[in-house]
């Protein structure tokens, strides 16, 4: 009888503690929302931050964000540090490197290094599993995962005569039913549209005379949402029509460096959440019905994230402003509930998992873990202490691991209850 007592507590416990987990397979997750839907994680770390699992100094440099798919991980990297090509590097589940694949050419211009997250296709067989990236100059390869054999490539930005911003490109590749869509920018396009197969057009869409920004589109229903220079646009996900366009910058009024968008929208039923840096600050719209345009509901100054992106939980909006504050905005009102500095730390990203926050600021790359609310509450941090240049990858989490990219180095730490 005590047996059997004992055991059942000992299953109730292990129920209790278990993680669920998911494979991470594109940048900030499902639909590049942030939020990774994992459970029976830490709710507070120890002093010093979770145990480090290992972490990998040798790869080259790059901003990249980590695509994580059953016992692979997939990066993006430099070929080399010398080089002017871009590569995905292929790692196990100790950082332990399996191969590596160049792919397109950097952005020749200022901050020259890889920045787009792979994205990961599943295939009907493990041997059909794809990887999809799009380089800093925009050449587009569809790679097979387990050994990174190039399938097919396309250098868009030569195709469609992309009008460039600052930097290049950084979008993420994003991928519904065996169909690529990728932001072009160019005199012949706005977006278009590639079969996964072989990389024939599906369609292409009018092109709207904006210049490229930094930003991976959504997919709302079936729209395709793209933020362009100045535009806020949703394309037929079937035909590339576009069903309504938006004019962001007109909302948001002159300011100093207007049109550098860099952060996914944020969705939540038929709302949309749009933000930027430098003083740009936010727009919350409505979707109205039968995608007849959208309705401007609120705006908000204070939250202008430069590129670490923004979550949604709970009827909250997380993020750090452009001066380095960290802030929370009511999702129905845009009032701002807290703007919190850290310390003296910079800005940075924001994602979520459940039901806390993850932020990696870029000034001496220290991560935080925050207990959302009326707050700015951190309930555990620590420094990721290697790597070279800027903290500017995106953290990614998937079977309990965080995964902290900065430059040549990927550190992963178990923040599993234990």
């Amino acid at each position: 009888m005590r047996l059997w007592f004992s055991l059942i507590v000992l299953t109730a416990f292990s129920l209790g503690n278990m993680v669920c987990a998911e494979d991470a397979v594109r940048f900030r997750g499902e639909n590049s929302q942030g939020i990774y839907n994992e459970t029976g994680l830490l709710k507070t770390w120890p002093e010093g931050g979770p145990e480090r699992l290992w972490v990998n100094e040798e790869l080259a440099d790059g901003w990249s964000s980590i695509t994580k798919v059953k016992d692979r991980i997939y990066v993006n990297c430099l070929y080399t540090a010398e080089s002017k090509k871009e590569s995905i590097v292929c790692l196990d589940l100790n950082g332990k490197k399996l191969w590596q694949q160049p792919t397109g050419a950097t952005w020749a211009g200022d901050y020259p290094s890889s920045r787009s997250t792979p994205t990961y296709v599943a295939g009907d067989k493990a041997d059909d599993d794809r990887l999809l990236t799009l380089s800093g100059a925009g050449e587009l390869y569809c790679i097979a995962a387990k050994d990174g054999a190039v399938i097919w490539r396309k250098y868009l930005t030569d195709i469609y005569q992309t009008k460039f911003g600052n930097w290049g490109i950084a979008e993420s590749v994003v991928v519904k039913d065996g169909v690529v869509f990728v932001t072009v920018c160019g005199e012949k396009a706005l977006a278009v549209a590639l079969k996964l197969a072989d990389g024939e057009v599906v369609w292409e869409s009018p092109s709207n005379g904006d210049t490229c920004n930094y930003v991976t589109p959504v997919i709302w229903n079936n729209l395709l949402i793209i933020m362009t220079s100045h535009h806020v646009t949703g394309l037929d996900i079937a035909s590339g029509k576009s069903m309504w366009k938006e004019d962001y910058q007109a909302i948001t009024g002159p300011v100093r460096m207007a049109g550098i968008n860099c952060n996914t929208p944020l969705l939540k039923d038929n709302q949309i959440f749009v933000t930027s840096g430098f003083g740009q600050g936010g727009v919350m719209f409505e979707i109205l019905p039968d995608n007849k345009g959208l309705k401007q509901l609120w705006t908000n100054k204070d939250l202008d994230p430069y590129f670490g992106g923004v979550v949604e939980l709970d009827g909250r909006i997380y993020g750090a402003s452009f001066r380095g504050n960290w802030m929370s905005v009511d999702w129905n009102t845009g009032e701002t509930v807290y703007n919190e500095p850290w310390e003296k730390l910079g800005k940075g990203a924001t994602i979520s998992a459940d039901d806390m926050l993850y932020i990696y600021e870029e000034k001496r790359g220290t991560v935080g873990l925050v207990k959302p609310g009326d707050q700015f509450e951190i309930v555990g941090s620590f420094e990721i202490g290697v790597g070279s240049k800027e903290n500017w990858a995106h953290p990614a989490i998937s079977d309990g691991v965080l995964y902290v990219r900065h430059g040549n180095a990927l550190a992963a730490y178990d923040i599993r209850k234990k």
